[in-house]
């Protein structure tokens, strides 16, 4: 009879012991894992979708932009094709018969939108592939600082000569030329335009801008 009553007895104390160490086991367990990253917040609470977040307004192609675009996804590609953006907005790829307004968008968007040009009037499938070069504008002649400016958004003449350490003494401030990417030349009088913004012209990548000596 006793002999029954030990052996009940460690079997239930075997049972407790066997149910403490599986609980500790899960908890450590638990403890191990690594939790699902939470999605960013936005500031005012609400959760943010990856694909859904803004992309930033300096990222939009602008007049003067140069690009190349490449192409993929088709036994033959055709070959590489680069252009600037044209003062009007516009580029004209190949095999597209109109013009296409590339300025104001983004790399991917300008992307998406050319592959439903192609597809499926031209081609079954096709995948586009937009780069865009280092954007630069210059600045000579009579400023205290001749350089080259990294163009990181909308900028007008008198603030791009500012940024090259304003007018020299000597500087003719009524006939500033201002040379495009594609040759064409426009004159800003920075005296007036100080006065009246509207007479001041805003500055494109790759544009040159020459302040020329005044004459006495």
């Amino acid at each position: 009879m006793m002999r029954r009553l030990n052996m009940d007895l460690i079997n239930f104390i075997m049972k407790g012991i066997s149910k403490v160490l599986l609980a500790v086991t899960l908890l450590f367990n638990a403890g191990c894992e690594t939790p699902n990253p939470l999605p960013p917040v936005e500031p005012g609470g609400g959760i943010v979708d990856m694909d859904e977040r803004p992309v930033n307004s300096t990222d939009s192609l602008e007049p003067g932009n140069q690009i190349t675009i490449t192409f993929s996804g088709l036994s033959t590609v055709p070959v590489p094709y680069a252009c600037r953006i044209r003062e009007d907005g516009t580029i004209s790829p190949p095999y597209l018969k109109n013009p296409v307004l590339a300025a104001g968008k983004t790399v991917g968007k300008l992307e998406s939108e050319l592959e439903e040009a192609y597809v499926p009037d031209i081609y079954k499938t096709i995948n586009v592939t937009i780069k865009t070069a280092d954007r630069f504008f210059y600045v000579g002649g009579e400023v205290r600082q001749p350089s080259r400016q990294i163009f990181i958004g909308r900028i007008m003449v008198t603030q791009a000569i500012q940024s090259a350490g304003d007018f020299t003494d000597f500087a003719d401030q009524r006939e500033v030329r201002v040379i495009r990417a594609n040759g064409r030349v426009e004159i800003v009088d920075c005296k007036a335009a100080l006065q009246d913004p509207s007479k001041d012209l805003p500055v494109y990548p790759g544009d040159n801008i020459v302040v020329e000596r005044r004459i006495f």
